[in-house]
């Protein structure tokens, strides 16, 4: 980790759990000054805030359920930044009380905080609820374009299955109940025929009702038993239909009942909505692998959310509440065993990138500068460190991002059906160091470069 200089008179006041900054995991240090925010692979310090610079603080909900504050702060440059720190779940309830430590942190040292969910509120706290409110608007890209749909193997094929008719078993705490019942039963008779038998004015009846009493206290052991709870284990009730993949990333999902949710990797997102064991894949390798499953009824059964890379087991969540939530947070690297996506590629013949078809322009000399060139009209997005840009336009745009070194992330997709090429490039202190091109029809052109 980088060295934190903390001045004479400051001092380290808080240290939060793991974070997530713009899909990179973060720690979060408090000083009785500012706020110091560490990437926890690397050590390396991301951002360096005085509270005084902050103007305000937001908490609120994503669609993960997650709490996350929104910072608005100016940077050393006098630039607005808005930067968004997501507490990812933990159990308890420690990611909610994260957050109101830093959120009081903040209060303390007159950085305005306002919260679009009031702390504790059952919206914060139930997981399970579909209704959230205070949602992060990062996550509502209800424009991205379409992607594959991901292979699923399995029982379930993404289509709820009906139960077969069910018995209904009995509660353990009905048998729990009635076992205590015949006891309390069994023990007040012992004390009334105590009672007769020591009565010191008992007649000659006495013997008949000690022997009756008697006659009926031996038999009720053998009539009605005290049930003894059988406790087996629960690996039968989940027979696997095939078996584990031995290539690639997936996530096993088992529960008898009825369970709904998703998963998502890397801008991918599958909706689940099915029952017994399923099978999902996940195309993807070194990323963040996220998602939640639902029960959707009340009883104790098991549900398991597994996640494998090459038949090994990476994670395992599950819970036994009823209307339970699974939440999966796991980073996977590399695939293992194969390609990462099995299904057919379609053959693509290489493009050439003719740079003479690149418009002349003068590139400044110092500075992260993206370039978009394309005769025809674009729309898409450019961002770095949390900031995003969208941009819609035609023709050749030079676009100044206001970083010194990262990962520049980006997406550009051509609006019309022609084979004219569009190009995208990043340059730094006047340097090129990554071009991307296309001339298919409608083709989105994505970017990752890291400067």
């Amino acid at each position: 980790m980088d060295t934190i200089t903390l001045a004479s008179d400051e001092s380290i006041i808080h240290k939060t759990q793991t974070l997530i900054i713009s899909g990179v995991r973060h720690e979060a240090v408090l000083t009785s000054r500012r706020l110091i925010l560490v990437e926890s692979e690397t050590g390396h310090i991301h951002e360096d805030i005085p509270f005084t610079s902050i103007s305000l603080a937001t908490s609120g909900i994503n669609r993960m359920r997650e709490p996350f504050i929104t910072l608005n702060f100016n940077s050393p440059e006098g630039e607005k930044r808005l930067l968004e720190l997501i507490f990812i779940h933990l159990t308890g309830n420690g990611n909610i009380r994260e957050m109101e430590t830093c959120l009081t942190i903040l209060g303390q040292h007159n950085v305005p905080v306002e919260s679009k969910v009031p702390l504790g509120s059952p919206t914060l706290l139930r997981r399970g609820d579909r209704t959230v409110t205070g949602e992060s608007f990062a996550e509502a890209q209800a424009n991205r374009p379409a992607v594959p749909e991901w292979t699923i193997l399995g029982s379930s094929h993404q289509i709820r299955k009906p139960l077969p008719s069910e018995e209904k078993q009995q509660s353990p705490l009905v048998l729990i109940a009635a076992a205590v019942l015949i006891i309390v039963i069994f023990a007040v008779g012992v004390f009334i025929v105590g009672q007769s038998l020591t009565a010191k004015n008992v007649t000659v009846n006495q013997n008949v009702t000690g022997t009756d009493t008697t006659r009926v206290v031996a038999s009720s052991p053998s009539v009605t038993p005290t049930p003894q709870l059988q406790v087996t284990d629960d690996t039968d009730r989940y027979p696997l239909p095939i078996s584990v993949p031995t290539t690639g990333v997936w996530v096993r999902v088992s529960y008898p009942g009825n369970y709904t949710g998703f998963l998502k990797a890397q801008g991918r997102q599958i909706e689940i909505n099915s029952s017994g064991t399923g099978f999902y894949q996940m195309p993807v390798q070194n990323t963040m692998i996220e998602g939640m499953i639902e029960k959707q009824d009340g009883s104790a059964e098991k549900i398991k959310a597994e996640v494998y890379n090459g038949g090994t087991l990476v994670s395992k969540s599950e819970t036994t509440t009823p209307r339970g939530v699974v939440d999966i947070h796991v980073m996977v690297g590399p695939a293992i065993g194969g390609e990462v996506i099995p299904t057919l590629t379609p053959v693509v013949q290489p493009e050439p990138i003719p740079d003479v078809s690149l418009p002349p322009v003068t590139i400044p000399s110092s500075g992260v500068w993206v370039r978009i060139s394309y005769p025809g009209n674009y729309t898409g997005s450019i961002g770095a460190k949390g900031r995003l840009e969208m941009i819609n336009s035609t023709g050749n745009q030079l676009i100044h991002v206001p970083v010194t070194s990262g990962m520049i992330d980006g997406s550009i997709e051509k609006q019309d059906g022609s084979d004219r090429t569009l190009f995208i490039e990043i340059y730094k202190d006047g340097t090129l160091v990554t071009r991307s091109a296309s001339s298919r029809p409608f083709e989105l052109v994505d970017i990752h470069t890291n400067v």
